[in-house]
């Protein structure tokens, strides 16, 4: 894949936005200000389309409680209402207590957070964590 083309900008801002911008590159560990000024343009961009509905790709993320044998269940049973939308799935049991679960999904940004909603609000799940990216999968090939 060809290196994108990079364009040069210069832009005035008060010393005060400079040094919260430097104290964040050193906190975040960008390797530059550029580098630190494209993640936060990225960010805000997708989180633009995120609010105008856009079909985007994204991963929820949940932990929750291992000895819920019913929220199994549920969570077997919301994927597979949602099965259009939740492309894959991969779960890993942290220790006696947590497993972790990775769901990759896609969709319009609305339906994905209604779905992540229902799913971090069923008993025994400690956390979730829905991340929204600005790109969709390519179609699967059906089998004819």
């Amino acid at each position: 894949m060809p290196k994108p083309k990079l364009a040069r900008i210069s832009i005035t801002v008060p010393e005060t936005t400079l040094n919260a911008l430097d104290q964040k590159i050193v906190d975040q560990h960008y390797e530059s200000r550029s580098q630190a000024i494209v993640d936060m343009i990225n960010k805000h961009l997708i989180a633009e389309q995120a609010q105008a509905n856009e079909v985007m790709v994204g991963t929820l993320t949940i932990l929750y409680d291992a000895s819920q044998m019913t929220l199994r269940n549920q969570l077997i049973d919301l994927q597979q209402q949602f099965l259009t939308q939740v492309i894959s799935s991969l779960h890993i049991q942290l220790d006696q207590q947590k497993i972790l679960q990775v769901m990759l999904m896609q969709g319009a940004s609305s339906e994905l957070r209604h779905i992540s909603q229902q799913f971090t609000a069923l008993k025994g799940v400690i956390k979730g964590h829905l991340e929204l990216m600005d790109a969709v999968m390519p179609p699967i090939p059906q089998n004819d």
